[in-house]
């Protein structure tokens, strides 16, 4: 099994960025374990055998260089960038966390600790809390429907040796995308750093969850209850399709239109002509499946029923009726202008590759999106709200105060939808 290598050069740079990025995330975490692939992560980034967490940051610091890791739902990654002339010894700490990490008894707890205290701190971000919330909705018990940093609960049952079988099972030649960019020539990158990981075993021990979200049916919202606030978080929306899936360009553009700027038509009716929320917004997620379109709006506590209601009611012209040419015109442009910045640096260049690689996107999906943004007509905008877009069939998630709003909501919803209230300190939230 060949490790999938991606070389991005930029001779006379002076610094170079490493991604080792594996094709499996926090989706295969086990079920009440969620946090587990965030959890190790972290573990590797504690040391190895002859290097512990603080002389880890101390040769970091002393060799000019930033070294990071992450863990999404669907790939977990080391990234570093370093200045040219440290770029052998960088290389040679990277790997050994990533080869030999130590994964010792005091790190774990350590990072354990650390990991649930950041749990239990997103208590106090309302707009996470309802993002979850509506993850939660949208997918329900199903792994995209977890957190990737996991929950108090979760992470509680995790233990050190969960964390040292996930490393054994997931690092494999199979899952691992190598990038480099920068002041490398792809000689030296491969020598530096695809040659060591080729020592890896062939094939990961851990597979990914299979298979295509289910669209809810019908009408359900999660009521996230918090005493004492005066302005709620909302979340409304349902699936939208992937990228490469049909309809997916021509609703990346309408929802733009819809959604995605200070002047689109969501912002100009909630915001501008009544006040209701000072940001509302539409977005469509690019993930490995099918995932979520959604609009975004803060509304204080007493426009909470009167805005949810005007959203559903904007939900349902853009469906029968789609944009206008004049906000299709505007978001063909903007989409144009701003994927620039997509790839604008080699780092950007490699890393729209790695994401390329493991979300399983088209393989010119980043190159060739400005022709395709630019080719999008009216009638293709149209085409794709109407097939899209469920005005009957979403989800909600509302962080509120619920005494003061459940009965504003459940008027909105009507009769037949599912309404579940949860407290914000809810460890499974």
């Amino acid at each position: 099994m060949t490790i999938r290598f991606l070389h991005e050069p930029a001779p006379g740079l002076g610094f170079v960025d490493i991604i080792v990025s594996f094709d499996i995330g926090a989706e295969a975490d086990p079920a009440g374990r969620e946090g587990l692939a965030q959890l190790t992560m972290r573990l590797m980034r504690c040391g190895t055998a002859k290097w512990t967490r603080p002389q880890v940051d101390a040769e970091v610091e002393r060799l000019g260089a930033h070294l990071e890791l992450g863990a999404g739902l669907h790939r977990v990654s080391l990234r570093a960038r370093v200045i040219r002339e440290s770029l052998e010894p960088l290389s040679k700490l990277l790997l050994g966390l990533v080869l030999e990490p130590a994964m010792r008894e005091e790190d774990f707890a350590q990072a354990k600790r650390l990991l649930l205290a950041e749990a239990v701190s997103r208590r106090d971000d309302d707009q996470e809390l309802a993002g979850r919330a509506f993850r939660r909705a949208l997918f329900g018990d199903g792994r995209l429907g977890r957190p990737a940093s996991g929950t108090v609960a979760s992470l509680a049952r995790i233990e050190r040796d969960d964390c040292v079988r996930l490393h054994r099972a997931l690092c494999a030649r199979d899952t691992l995308v190598l990038g480099v960019a920068g002041d490398i020539d792809e000689t030296e990158a491969r020598r530096l750093l695809l040659l060591p990981l080729e020592s890896l075993p062939a094939k990961a021990g851990v597979e990914r969850p299979a298979g295509e979200p289910v669209a809810p049916r019908g009408r359900r919202a999660i009521l996230v209850d918090k005493p004492e606030r005066t302005q709620a978080q909302m979340y409304l929306g349902h699936l939208g399709p992937k990228p490469g899936r049909e309809h997916h360009d021509a609703m990346l553009v309408s929802s733009v239109a819809f959604g995605g700027t200070f002047s689109a038509r969501m912002m100009q009716e909630v915001r501008v002509k009544r006040g209701w929320s000072y940001g509302a917004y539409s977005r469509l997620s690019r993930s490995r499946t099918d995932d979520a379109w959604y609009l975004w709006t803060f509304p204080a506590i007493k426009d909470v029923g009167p805005c949810l209601a005007l959203e559903l009611d904007l939900m349902r012209t853009l469906a029968k009726e789609g944009i206008t040419a004049e906000e299709l015109a505007f978001a063909r442009g903007y989409l144009v202008g701003s994927s620039v910045f997509l790839i604008d640096t080699p780092a950007d260049r490699v890393e729209r590759k790695i994401e390329t690689e493991t979300l399983g996107f088209p393989p010119d999906y980043y190159p060739s999106l400005r022709r395709r943004v630019e080719s999008v007509t009216l009638e293709r905008a149209h085409a794709a709200t109407s097939a899209v877009l469920r005005p009957d069939d979403f989800v909600a998630a509302l962080l509120c105060t619920v005494p003061q709003t459940e009965a504003a909501v459940r008027d909105v919803l009507g009769d037949g939808a599912k309404i579940e209230v949860m407290a914000f300190d809810d460890d499974e939230l």
